[in-house]
Order: C-alpha cells, then structure tokens, then sequence
C-alpha cells in the first residue's frame, strides 16, 4: 500500500510538472482537459481521492497563476505621475548636451581654420597650401616691373612674407557698396603702377560679388595683347593685375548709335603707343531702352588698316556689366588697359570700337549720320 501511494504521489508529481508547463504558456483550459483526459487512461486506474487531491492542486495554480496576471496588468495600467514629470527634465538635459557638443565642435573647427590660414592652409573651401603659396611669389616676384600686391580677404601676412612688393590687405567696413568699396580702395591704391589683386578662396557672395565690380570700376583691367585677361590661379588663390589710374578722367564725346539703340557715348585713349608697355582706355556707353540681346564691345587696335595688333572683345568691366542688364539711360564706363606687343612696327595706328552678337558674332551697323560698323576713336602715328 505505501509503495501503491508512493507512486501515486511519484505520478502526481510527474503529471503536475507537465500540466503546469501547459499553464505556463496560457493554455489553463488545455491543461485541465489534458488532465481529464491523462486520469481517465491511466493504468491501473486510480482512485477518487487521487483525482481530487491532483485537481485542486493544479486548480490552485491556475487560480495563482490568474491572479498574478491581473496583479501585473493593473500594475502596467496604474498612472505614474514622476514617469511624466521626469520628460521634460530629460529633454533639457539632452537639449543642453547637444547644444554644448555642437558650440565646441564649431569653436574647434574655427581655431582648426584659423591655424590653417596662418600655416598657409585653407580649410573648408579650396586648398590653401605652402606650395600655392610659393607658386603665386614667384609669379609675382618674376614680374619685372614693381607693383603694389592687394589682398582680399585679409591674408596679407602669409604671402607677405613671400613677395617683394608692396603688400596690403583690404578691410571692409559694415558697408559693402561698390561706392564704400571704392572709397577703401583709394585707401590703398597707388595713383599710377601696376596692382595684382589676389583674392583668396574666393566665394560667389554678395560681398566678393561687390568687391570685383569696386575693382572693376577703380582699376584698369589688363589684357594681353589678344584679349586674354591677365589673370592667374593657384589653387584656392587667385591672382589678376590691373593698372591704376584716374577714374575721372574727361572723354571725348563720340554719340555714335548702334543698331539695337546702344550708344558709345564718349572714348578716349591716356597714353602714348610705346612697345610692351600697356595702353590705357576709357569708354561710356548707355542703351536707349531695355533689350534682351547679349552683346559684346569690342575695341581692335589696327596698323594700316590691316594688321590686329592687339583686341579686347568683352562685355563691359569684364563681363560683369553686360549690355542686357543696364537700365535705359544709364551711363556705363567700361576702363581697361592692353598690352602692347613688344615690339611695334612703324606705321598709323587706329584703335577702333564696335558691337557684336555674342551668339551670332554679327556685327552691329551704325546708324546715321555714322555708316559700317567700326568707330575710329583716335589715330596715333609710330615713327
């Protein structure tokens, strides 16, 4: 008999670990048909008492197992006011972290650049390196004729120490009007000589945009003898040389119309023709109404009427004042200075300025009283 409840007790042990893994998994109803199910087969058969004690057993577990769910989902439901407080702290903490992660990373990469720049390095925009550096003294140094070096923006220092010629920043103040620009220039500028302007890792802004057509209206733009603008560049730097000279000068009035109803208003040449040296020149132009046609100025210097000795064919400023955009009225000086081969035969020499299309190169007539297409400006003799 006691080993007959020995193994009651044995199986019931047995029967109760299968049944409750099945109750572990949420299936209590299953549980207790598998019981039914696993008592009615079983051999021997077992009694009444047996059943009963192994029904309230497993019962008693279901019911702890059922009670414990209920307790845990009120748990998960009950309103915890400090989770809610506590979201707004975290936010600020994690707002002030980021803030301060990005105010240092900022503050470092300008310190980074700054050294750069005083390395002769550049950091974000095109590379300013010792070698670009060193490549654009040379050129300048090679340059047999002195000349005053302006740099923009204030990079002065690092190329300096590498020339030798007179170097100078250009300081801008809060305006930045062609007009404040200008005014900054005369700062600076000689009255006469050459002028490189080095513009260092240049941007298409508003400010640098200012700072060329200043130039542009201050300096006169030198040229090769075929129209080429002398203009260099070095990596992130960027070199062009002008000639300074009077921005005020008096022209001669021409008032030659063009077809299309824009005006060479007044010309003039400044100097004399001398071999290699450059040839300054001015012209006012204006348009009568508005127009949408791209137009090129050209002026040729001619010898007996058939050689081309030296040619500018460029909107006026170098382009950045084209014909199209100038309000009707408005009166355009367009300065440059072309230089002259070096040597120039004897003969008469004509400098002469017309209109072309830039997308068809016709050439513009002149209207009456004028006739062809060319204005001869001045005539000058080489003896």
């Amino acid at each position: 008999m006691n080993l007959y409840r020995k193994g009651e007790a044995g199986l019931l042990d047995s029967i109760e670990q299968a049944m409750s893994e099945k109750v572990g998994t949420g299936r209590a109803s299953e549980a207790r048909h598998g019981f039914v199910a696993r008592v009615a087969n079983a051999t021997p058969p077992m009694n009444e008492a047996f059943r009963r004690t192994l029904r309230a057993r497993i019962l008693a577990k279901e019911t702890k197992k059922g009670r414990q769910s209920v307790v845990s989902q009120h748990r998960s439901q009950a309103f915890n006011p400090w989770r809610f407080a506590l979201w707004p702290v975290t936010l600020a903490t994690l707002t002030a972290i980021l803030v301060v992660a990005l105010a240092f990373t900022y503050t470092y990469t300008r310190q980074i650049e700054w050294k750069d720049i005083l390395a002769g390095r550049s950091g974000s925009g095109g590379q300013l390196v010792t070698e670009d550096l060193d490549a654009l003294a040379e050129a300048i140094n090679s340059a047999p004729v002195p000349r005053t070096v302006v740099v923009y923006p204030d990079r002065a220092s690092a190329i300096e120490e590498r020339v030798r010629h007179r170097t100078v920043p250009l300081v801008l103040g809060k305006d930045t009007t062609p007009a404040a620009i200008r005014s900054a220039l005369g700062l600076i500028l000689p009255s006469s000589g050459f002028v490189d302007l080095v513009m260092v890792d240049a941007k298409d802004d508003e400010t640098t945009s200012q700072v060329r057509i200043a130039v542009e209206q201050a300096l006169y733009r030198l040229y090769g003898p075929m129209g080429q603008a002398d203009t260099d560049r070095f990596g992130a730097l960027e070199r062009s040389t002008f000639l300074a000279g009077p921005t005020d000068v008096a022209l001669e009035p021409i008032g030659a119309v063009f077809e299309g109803g824009i005006e060479l208003v007044a010309g003039g040449v400044l100097d004399d023709l001398q071999p290699g040296i450059p040839l300054r020149m001015a012209f006012d132009w204006r348009v009568e109404g508005p127009g949408n046609d791209s137009l090129v100025t050209f002026v040729h210097l001619m010898r007996d009427d058939v050689e081309l000795v030296a040619q500018r064919d460029a909107g006026p400023g170098d382009g950045l004042f084209p014909v199209e955009s100038w309000a009707p009225g408005e009166l355009v000086r367009d300065q440059f200075a072309l230089l002259l081969p070096a040597t120039l035969p004897p003969g008469e020499y004509e400098v002469r300025v017309g209109v072309y299309d830039a997308t068809t190169f016709m050439r513009r007539s002149l209207l009456e009283p004028w006739s062809g297409t060319v204005v001869v400006v001045q005539q000058l003799d080489v003896r």
